[in-house]
């Protein structure tokens, strides 16, 4: 079974052109020791469930005491080590479908710098944004129920909220099983008010003296 809920026809750029918006990092690579320090200065895309309190497995103070240095951040497991290396198989599986080859990289938020994301995919007229998730439970919960798990939904859209576009495609991949692809929609409710949230997280790291990220690097997108 393949849901085909994204392919680049599907995504309206003629919605996303009004508030598309953002910096992309190419000259930064996601996993080096310098992605993980500049990592501790902004709210990445992975920090939203976790601040919005729909993470199952950690806590937004635990979050905030990773984030000043108190305790050790995760550094990713079996599983995790596992989807990583299948990321690239994922893209290529997905280039097929796209007109251009994909890229991963980091995008930063055109207004505040310490909003941030890693995407797993990016085509080259960056208005295609990818999340892959390689995982067996994530893959076996998305096929089962056809939709996104919930303790992603705030990742995706925090993706949006940085990038300003209107929608992004989830992708759910195993080897030897069919791709599950998923248009996300972006949800300016829930924007709202995960920015606020996210904003107030930083300002609990500001006044704690950690350094934030208040710069912007690479290039514009607009």
């Amino acid at each position: 079974m393949t849901v085909v809920g994204c392919s680049s026809s599907a995504i309206k750029a003629s919605k996303d052109e009004a508030r598309l918006s953002f910096y992309v990092i190419d000259t930064m690579e996601q996993g080096t020791p310098e992605w993980l320090s500049w990592r501790k200065g902004v709210i990445g895309a992975s920090d939203a469930p976790t601040i919005m309190g729909e993470n199952p497995w950690a806590s937004p103070n635990r979050l905030l005491e990773e984030k000043l240095g108190l305790h050790p951040e995760f550094t990713g497991n079996a599983a995790t080590r596992e989807g990583h290396q299948l990321e690239a198989f994922a893209r290529r599986e997905l280039d097929k479908r796209q007109t251009g080859k994909l890229r991963p990289t980091i995008v930063q938020h055109s207004d505040d710098p310490f909003l941030a994301a890693s995407l797993d995919g990016i085509d080259a007229t960056n208005r295609h944004i990818f999340e892959i998730k390689c995982g067996a439970k994530a893959y076996e919960l998305t096929r089962k129920t056809r939709t996104i798990p919930t303790y992603y939904f705030a990742q995706l859209q925090h993706m949006l909220m940085v990038t300003g576009l209107n929608s992004l495609c989830y992708a759910a991949y195993r080897p030897h099983e069919p791709m599950i692809l998923i248009d996300v929609i972006r949800d300016e409710r829930y924007i709202k008010g995960m920015r606020k949230k996210e904003i107030q997280f930083i300002d609990e790291l500001v006044s704690r003296g950690h350094k934030v990220q208040n710069v912007f690097h690479g290039s514009k997108v607009h």
